[in-house]
């Protein structure tokens, strides 16, 4: 007889796997890289870079299917802690730090690091805050989790609903990046290429819920860290002869100092933090790199650093990963890898524009307008980069090169001259890691839509099977944000930056009390939510967010408002009202032991023996 889900292991071969798959992809990379060399045309090295990857998510993806139910919402409880830390890491990164954040970093050079070490920061701030509680708890969603706190339907559903804007917001911005590789590589239209990054990251989620999307993401991890890391360290060797560009990018600082002083680029002073941010459309490079606080003042560094925290520590899309491994420990150290590959990116990124930004500005420093490098022609051609002679003095500055935020990762193999497989390399990584994201979004959201409210509704199935009900929870959802995004132009930091304040303002006080608090009650958590979700939708709703403006700044300290006013209304909620129920209090004396069995799997047990 099969052995029950909960007890059984992880496979033992998954590192020979995923080892085999590393080797595979390697090994197309160096065929298409000898191709090239043959004469093999650029769109077919392209259509060969990325189609052939997303043939392997698919096939992962059907490789563990599943329609058990705990397999379908936790992976069976037994992914290892490494490949846990791989997907957290994907989800978090995405495709918006893979493009968006590499790009700021070009333009806002150091100051921009307020963003990167949030998202380092906040992932440790869950691992000691919230992940190994989750665990014990063993719910499948975080309004379950508050359902099961506080024994109410209600709030379960309301935390549900209150889901809806972080996550569908970093939704539609991941299907929008992996939507822009395909115009730009595959010479799709937007809408074409918007539905055909929603039908993959529907069926990867549909086939096997959690299970497929750990193992087509774990898959997915891989091959951006390669993409990401293979340029990069060629172009490291290239510049300082050493393949640690973490660790000795510090060398082109005298260099690009230089180049940037003859491009034109003089030191700046800090404005509001809406219009330091840098816009999706191309715009020049105004501030040099290495110039602290030049673009946004220290106060709007460290709003911007808390705000992104405490939204890293209570998104939903990370937190639902809590219940996949086998135990509390394995949790903590599933967070702990996934913070080390976080940080590595962190401190990679700054890396690749600095050596963009050398790479640009000594070649425009040193040649005439009349005789561009062929690079800047490449990226024109993709719609990347616009440079022209304004006032006819022969040369190129830094003022009239107009860069895409968006493009800077795509521009470091093209600037360095690197072989055209570089460049779909790096492609294909961005896709890779954004369609991970997505679809991890896309069954937060999905999934919590369907066991949070709908089967509040229909508690017994009688409508419609469990599992039907999330196949068609998440069908809506992609199609809604493809719809959405058909006909919306959003800026992918933009909404980033929004989702993060959204889920700091909403999750982080409710979830604070009620795994830090045992007083806190039913009433409190509600008005700990509400009061939050409040300041930022009085914020979204008055004052144009998702549009340009005095967005950025106004988002942020909305979202740090929230946070506080959520906490004085959790708070007072929980000291006016009722205390906690006896069987609230015994709930979380039990989540405040790391050891023993999953509160949820203890309760399905008892309930599945009752009824024998």
């Amino acid at each position: 007889m099969r052995a029950p889900s909960r007890l059984r292991q992880a496979n033992p071969h998954l590192g020979a796997y995923y080892g085999i798959i590393t080797s595979a992809f390697a090994s197309l990379v160096i065929c298409l890289a000898m191709f090239e060399q043959l004469g093999w045309r650029q769109i077919c090295l392209a259509e060969a870079m990325i189609l052939l990857p997303l043939g392997l998510y698919l096939v992962i993806a059907v490789g563990a299917r599943t329609l058990n139910v705990q397999d379908f919402f936790a992976s069976g409880r037994r992914v290892p802690p490494v490949f846990n830390g791989f997907v957290l890491a994907a989800v978090l990164i995405g495709g918006t730090g893979f493009f968006a954040y590499a790009g700021t970093l070009f333009f806002l050079g150091f100051d921009a690091l307020a963003i990167g070490l949030a998202w380092t920061a906040g992932l440790l701030v869950s691992g000691l805050l919230f992940v190994p509680y989750l665990r014990k708890a063993g719910a499948y969603t975080v309004p379950a989790f508050l359902g099961q706190r506080f024994r109410s339907r209600w709030l379960r559903a309301m935390a549900s609903l209150l889901q809806l804007p972080p996550v569908a917001l970093l939704l539609a911005a991941e299907i929008k990046i992996a939507a822009m590789i395909a115009v730009i590589f595959l010479l799709l239209s937007y809408q074409l290429a918007v539905a055909g990054a929603a039908t993959i990251i529907t069926f990867v989620t549909l086939v096997g819920g959690m299970r497929s999307l750990t193992w087509s993401a774990s898959a997915a991890f891989i091959i951006g860290a390669i993409g990401f890391a293979v340029p990069l360290i060629i172009v490291s060797v290239q510049l300082t002869n050493l393949p640690a560009p973490q660790l000795t990018y510090g060398e082109i600082f005298a260099p690009l100092q230089r180049s940037e002083m003859i491009a034109g680029i003089s030191p700046s002073t800090p404005g509001p933090l809406t219009t330091a941010l840098p816009a999706e459309r191309p715009r020049p490079s105004a501030k040099p790199f290495l110039q602290p606080f030049g673009a946004v003042s220290q106060t709007d560094f460290l709003t911007l650093f808390l705000c992104l925290t405490l939204g890293t520590a209570a998104l939903p899309s990370l937190l639902v990963r809590s219940g996949v491994t086998s135990s509390v420990a394995d949790q903590r150290r599933s967070v702990a890898w996934g913070a080390l590959f976080v940080a590595l990116f962190a401190a990679s990124a700054p890396a690749l524009a600095a050596f963009v930004r050398l790479l640009m500005f000594q070649d425009i420093a040193q040649t005439p307008a009349s005789a561009l490098p062929s690079w800047l022609n490449e990226l024109h051609a993709y719609r990347l980069i616009l440079a022209q002679d304004a006032n006819g003095d022969g040369a190129i500055e830094a003022s009239e090169l107009f860069i895409a935020r968006d493009g800077i990762a795509l521009a470091l193999p093209m600037a360095a001259r690197l072989p055209f497989v570089c460049t779909v390399l790096m492609a294909a990584a961005g896709m890779a890691i954004a369609l991970a994201a997505a679809a991890s979004h896309l069954f937060t959201l999905a999934g919590s839509l369907a066991d949070d409210v709908i089967r509040g509704i229909d508690p017994r199935n009688n409508v419609l099977p469990r599992l039907m009900v999330v196949w068609v929870a998440i069908a809506a959802t992609v199609l809604s944000a493809a719809v959405f995004l058909a006909f919306t132009e959003i800026d992918l930091m933009q909404t980033a930056v929004t989702a993060f304040a959204f889920a700091a303002a909403t999750f982080f006080p409710v979830l604070l009390l009620a795994i830090w608090w045992q007083r806190c009650t039913r009433w409190g958590a509600m008005a700990a939510l509400v009061l939050g979700f409040g300041a930022m939708a009085l914020e979204v709703g008055f004052g144009g967010n998702l549009g340009p403006g005095r967005a950025q700044l106004t988002i942020v300290i909305a979202a740090l408002i929230g946070v506080t006013l959520g906490l004085i209304g959790g708070l007072a909620g929980s000291l006016l009202g009722p205390r906690p129920s006896a069987p609230e209090e015994t709930y979380f004396e039990e989540l405040r032991d790391p050891g023993g069995e999953a509160l949820y799997d203890r309760a399905q047990r008892r309930a599945a023996a009752a009824t024998q």
